[in-house]
């Protein structure tokens, strides 16, 4: 597995996408990419970490389906990714899903 793709994992691991922070100003769909590492709250670092984690003990198999499906999420248009993003939070918010 490359270094960008350990790294892409990473970020879909903190919120299905880059981490995204609205904006106070400008549209309530404007939002703002994190510009890495040292912009993410101490919860925000143990979510990612322990997400990495668990993605890297999978079996080699199941980490190039996850990063497939990664690659292919990427391809989506961007109110694509949003509405996924979104109810993924929601699942999430309700206790459905883990990290």
């Amino acid at each position: 597995m490359s270094t960008s793709v350990a790294v892409g994992m990473l970020v879909l691991a903190l919120h299905a996408s880059p981490l995204a922070v609205p904006q106070a100003k400008g549209p309530a769909s404007h939002v703002e990419m994190l510009a890495g590492w040292d912009d993410l709250t101490p919860q925000q670092r143990d979510r990612a970490l322990r997400n990495y984690r668990t993605y890297m003990d999978l079996p080699a198999e199941k980490r190039r389906d996850v990063d497939q499906r990664y690659e292919k999420w990427k391809r989506l248009p961007q109110n694509d990714q949003d509405r996924f993003r979104q109810k993924h939070d929601r699942y999430r918010d309700q206790g459905r899903l883990g990290d």
